[in-house]
Order: structure tokens, then sequence, then C-alpha cells
């Protein structure tokens, strides 16, 4: 059994958007998993792995940190499974994909939600996490919520590229998903988890493909404590 080391947050979320998407790889490869949840200033807990960030998981006696790293060890060593690139040219796509994601779209979301998931995070991570985020924000936490409506609207202008795209197919991978589709759905599902705002309105095409990703594995990742 595949052990998936990840964020606990209050009330048993699991909040780390980069843990959904290793938890959605997991799922997309059909391999079961036992969650290991840590908290985000605890470093001693996952110092086996030689890093100080989840998710990890240990795989046998291999150990794997990063998302992306994960995703990369899943294909190789489980290739008999569905492909999370299919082939060699989608992963490099979808490496280009993962750096736009996380350049991107994860700094124009985080003003908007930052505040909730400071609320829903384990209590003994609250002050660790403040840290961590006043310092990238170069504000305080509670300074964002004024600034929601414009940021939102930043977010929006953000993703309308791929909003355009899923106007015209069911996935970002295509007629099917894949990783990538599980990098973009980790930044909504983060803040699903953690953040009552709402953050797509109901007819926007990006609402639908992710009622599609939730729908997956039955219900896996919708299946959870949110916001």
């Amino acid at each position: 059994m595949i052990e998936l080391y990840e964020l606990k947050g209050e009330g048993g979320r699991f909040y780390s958007l980069f843990s959904w998407r290793t938890r959605l790889a997991l799922a997309h490869k059909q391999l079961p998993f036992e969650s290991r949840p840590v908290l985000m200033s605890d470093k001693a807990a996952i110092a086996f792995s030689g890093g100080k960030t989840v998710p990890i998981i240990r795989d046998g006696e291999t150990v794997v940190r990063d998302s992306w790293k994960i995703a990369d060890h899943l294909e190789a060593a489980y290739p008999d499974s569905p492909s999370l690139f299919g082939g060699p040219i989608g992963h490099g796509l979808c490496y280009t994909f993962n750096t736009w994601v996380d350049r991107t779209l994860l700094p124009a979301l985080l003003p908007i939600v930052v505040a909730d998931i400071h609320k829903r995070i384990d209590p003994a991570d609250r002050d660790y996490f403040r840290t961590l985020m006043e310092g990238f924000l170069k504000m305080r936490i509670e300074d964002t919520v004024a600034g929601r409506a414009k940021a939102l609207e930043r977010f929006s202008r953000t993703v309308d590229p791929l909003r355009a795209t899923l106007k015209r197919q069911a996935f970002v991978c295509g007629t099917a998903p894949a990783y990538a589709d599980y990098i973009a759905f980790s930044q909504f599902q983060w803040a699903r988890v953690m953040s009552p705002q709402a953050i797509l309105a109901a007819d926007d095409p990006l609402a639908s493909w992710c009622e599609r990703i939730l729908d997956l594995n039955s219900g896996f990742a919708r299946d959870v404590p949110t916001a």
C-alpha cells in the first residue's frame, strides 16, 4: 500500500493543492493509498524524505517528494495503469502547463482564499502559516480581504485561456482527463475545501469541468470535507 504524506487541516480537511495532484494521480492510476496527515510546521515528521515539504509518497522502499516527481514515478513504476501523460510529448507539454499553473494561477488565486485557509488549517499551524504567507504576500493576511473583489477579477482574466479551451473540449487533455487536468483542478479543489468564496459562476465552463472532475472515480474528490 502506497503511503501519502500530506497536510492536515481542521476537521479532517486535506487542503494541500499539491497533494490533491498526487491524490488524483493515484486515483487515475488505480492505485490504493493510505493518507499520513502531518502538520505544515512539523518538519521532523517528514525528515525521512530529505526535504521539508509534502506531498511525499512511500512506495515500498522508494520515497518520492514533490507532486511532479511523484507523477513521474507513478508513470514509470506502473506502466500498465492508465497513463498520466500519454507519452513523451504529452509529458513535456504537461510540464510546461505545470509551470504555468504554479507561476500564474497559484499567485492569482492565493489572495482570494488565503484568509479563509488560515481559519481552517490545523490550529497548531496557524502561526507558521501566517509567517509563511505574509512573507509571500508582503501584507497581513487580514488585509487581503478588502482586495478580494479585484483579486477575483484578476483571477478570472488569468484563467480565461483555460476557460476558452473548456468551451471546446470536455477536459484540458481532450476527451478524457489526465494529469494536466489534475494540475489545474488542484487550484479549484484547494479553494473548494478551504474557502466559502464563489470562485466561479455556475454557468462558467470551468465550473462544468470541475463537476466532471469531481464525478471521476466514484466522486473521489467530491466526497471530502469542504468549506
